[in-house]
């Protein structure tokens, strides 16, 4: 029993001890200071996740909330002098009270609301791997951990391992053996520039690859096609008719074999190619597919039909690995160019294309890697990719929030997908207007603003009208709604972004400031009266 005094004794000295609370203040100032950069530089979660919801960050919490009570306790019983005193102190701990019940029951989310669609979803800033069977028409869902950096999981669902948690991620491009040796199935990786921009393009002809045979790029469309076409794409066709067979890979133009190019009633362009002895009739300028008569298509025949004519009118490159072709206008015909050779001047803006790697043996996938996120005027502009790697029947796979993944163990279909906790407010809001002002002379924003209605959906049957804009939130309820960002969903339609809060604590942490407040006139007025009153005398 005179240990446990003992040892007590030293800790009441130690933690209420002014020296004890001015380290811990000093901490806490410094913690808030790199949480301040770290939130500057990386964003609020990045800040969030490294320094204010840390273990270490809510330590020091704690050890002032016991020095200020230590050091309150020490001056029992209470003396009048003092009084001022205690309500400041009061105030501290009521104040610390409050932000324990925010960071327990708080929430602090997005919602995203569509014009005239009712919405109800709040999305917090806690991750979810959300996994479902469809043969056991079951779903799980596992709680992420809330980690500045890459965690190791080591975690199982059944019979899936979980690997890895990267909490911010770039996609890395990694080229990988492929499973056979394939001519047709290459991939290549080209650099496109001029003066004023530079382009990197990954394109692949692998169904195993995460990229695909065409994109497009401003006006600019690319188009990667199998070697064996670069000989027909080079060579002069009056009708610009490139016929190919997609089994055997051979193909040929029109001239080759004298087929017939007619037009119909309507001066659109057909023609006939015999095959298994029945005609297959093609419209080349509005689909490579054969036709039936009803003119539904016919995707049983090998054959396709290219027109190299309705590429003519904007610009297209065809690329076939160390080569490239492309219509000039100028010169009113397709040129062909060998990328091995060097850099490939293009007829559009002074661009020119280098080929950076060409493969038949390795294609191109899509790898995440973690990065410390970066922010631009609010605004995540590297890192904000999360992914969770997983292991299932010896192969591994990842997660990403950017799309669901699915996988199949040859019986049923399992599907993965990333993303925030939900959490379902009572209350619906549904967007009836938005508004966007924007700086004069520029398409930059200037503010934005949204008109709602609220409908309360617990029997209140409340349907309330109401504008939130900058400095002017919706609050119902103890939740606030703040405006925060909008998203295009069309030509000049948007959705509206709210930022919602729910404080409990929001009404300890006024008690706790204003009797902070009340305790420093009251302390003041104390000392004030002693030291008159020692004038006196």
């Amino acid at each position: 029993m005179n240990a446990i005094k003992k040892y007590y004794k030293i800790f009441e000295k130690t933690v209420s001890n002014v020296k004890f609370a001015v380290i811990i203040i000093t901490l806490f100032t410094l913690a808030l200071v790199f949480g301040t950069f770290m939130e500057s530089y990386h964003g609020a979660d990045y800040a969030g996740r490294l320094v204010y919801k840390s273990w270490w960050f809510i330590l020091i919490e704690i050890c002032i909330f016991i020095s200020v009570f230590m050091a309150t306790v020490v001056r029992l019983p209470a003396k009048k002098r003092l009084y001022g005193f205690y309500t400041i102190h009061a105030g501290i701990l009521t104040l610390f009270i409050g932000s324990f019940f925010t960071y327990i029951n708080g929430i602090d989310g997005s919602i995203q609301l569509l014009p005239n669609t009712p919405a109800h979803t709040v999305l917090v800033n806690e991750d979810i791997l959300k996994v479902e069977f469809s043969a056991l028409q079951k779903a799980y869902t596992y709680k992420l951990p809330y980690a500045h950096k890459e965690t190791y999981l080591d975690k199982s669902l059944r019979d899936i391992k979980l690997l890895r948690y990267l909490p911010s991620a770039e996609d890395k491009t990694i080229w990988t053996s492929a499973p056979s040796h394939n001519s047709e199935h290459h991939s290549a990786s080209y650099f496109l520039f001029n003066e004023n921009l530079d382009q990197k393009v990954t394109l692949s002809l692998s169904p195993n690859s995460d990229f695909k045979s065409m994109m497009r790029l401003g006006l600019l469309n690319f188009h990667y096609m199998p070697a064996i076409l670069k000989d027909c794409f080079k060579r002069p066709s009056k009708s610009g008719f490139i016929i190919w067979n997609i089994q055997n890979g051979e193909c040929f133009i029109a001239e080759d074999r004298d087929l017939e190019v007619g037009k119909t009633t309507k001066n659109t362009r057909f023609m006939l190619l015999k095959y298994q002895g029945e005609y297959l009739k093609f419209f080349p300028d509005f689909s490579p597919v054969p036709v039936n008569d009803d003119l539904t298509k016919n995707t049983t025949t090998p054959f396709r039909v290219l027109s190299k004519k309705i590429f003519e009118d904007k610009p297209n490159l065809f690329l076939f690995g160390k080569h490239v072709a492309f219509y000039h206008k100028g010169l009113k015909k397709w040129k062909m160019k060998d990328l091995d050779k060097g850099v490939a001047s293009l007829p559009w803006m002074g661009f020119k294309l280098r080929l950076l790697k060409f493969s038949q043996s390795q294609y191109p996938i899509l790898r995440p890697e973690y990065i410390k996120p970066t922010q631009e005027s609010g605004e995540i502009i590297k890192g904000s990719l999360k992914a969770v790697e997983i292991e299932f029947m010896g192969d591994k796979y990842w997660v990403k929030n950017s799309a669901p993944l699915e996988i199949s163990n040859g019986k049923s279909k399992i599907r993965f997908s990333l993303g925030p906790k939900e959490i379902n407010i009572p209350y619906q809001i549904t967007l009836d207007k938005f508004k966007m002002n924007k700086n004069p002379g520029t398409n930059n924003p200037a503010s934005f603003e949204s008109y709602v209605q609220l409908l309360d959906g617990r029997g209140k049957g409340i349907v309330e009208d109401h504008h939130i804009y900058m400095n002017n939130p919706l609050k119902y309820d103890d939740f606030t709604f703040y405006q925060s960002s909008y998203f295009p969903i069309g030509p000049e339609q948007f959705g509206s972004v709210l930022s919602v809060n729910y404080d409990p604590g929001r009404f300890f942490k006024y008690l706790g400031s204003l009797l902070i407040v009340l305790g420093s006139i009251w302390h003041y007025i104390l000392n004030r009266k002693k030291k008159t009153k020692k004038v006196a005398s």
